[in-house]
């Protein structure tokens, strides 16, 4: 039997009962390029993977039924975007393996700025899963990038010493070192939601 304590955590940011939160739109083409895990390189064949020459702008969506929201911290949606404070908290705790890009909110909300997010790139997509001990949607057969897990065991020797990365089994999946999340909270950054691995599903 594995030991159940894997020193990483899945990393998102939900709602809960705090406030509502605004939802942003993109016009980015290449929205799954974002969730490989893959470096962004000029010289790259695919020209999805071809680093932003501009800076990416974003729409935030309105809606007048509920206008009190915030802008969350982290949003992996439609593009992974991270506010300036946590890029730096993530940074300041020695993660090296991030393509920061600048973006624009077209129309921030609530005295929020335009200028709130940098969109992240998280180069590295590492097979970490027990495979054995994980469970899974019967119903989806996908083992790599898109595997459907409804439980997950993680192998954190395999983890290339990361301090965050994708999970390559499931690249919607970003695990994050326990001593970086210590370092974030200690920043005052408490509104992100980390699941320990055997509770997440995805």
């Amino acid at each position: 039997m594995s030991n159940p304590v894997s020193n990483y955590f899945v990393l998102k940011c939900m709602a809960g009962a705090g406030p509502l939160q605004f939802k942003l739109e993109s016009d980015a083409d290449n929205k799954e390029c974002w969730q490989m895990g893959m470096a962004f390189s000029p010289d790259h064949e695919d020209s999805d993977f071809h680093p932003p020459t501009d800076v990416l702008e974003l729409q935030t969506k309105i809606d007048s039924k509920a206008p009190e929201r915030i802008y969350p911290e982290l949003t992996w949606n439609p593009l992974p975007l991270m506010s300036r404070r946590l890029v730096t908290a993530l940074q300041s705790a020695g993660v090296d393996n991030l393509q920061v890009y600048e973006t624009r909110i077209a129309n921030p909300q609530n005295g929020a700025p335009a200028d709130f997010y940098l969109c992240v790139n998280i180069v590295g997509a590492v097979a970490a899963a027990n495979m054995a001990e994980s469970q899974f949607n019967p119903d989806v057969e996908d083992r790599l990038i898109s595997a459907d897990f409804t439980s997950l065991t993680v192998q954190p020797e395999k983890s290339r010493d990361l301090l965050i990365f994708r999970l390559a089994e499931n690249t919607s999946a970003v695990l994050v070192h326990e001593r970086v999340r210590r370092f974030i909270e200690s920043r005052g950054i408490d509104s992100l939601t980390w699941f320990e691995p055997e509770s997440w599903a995805g």
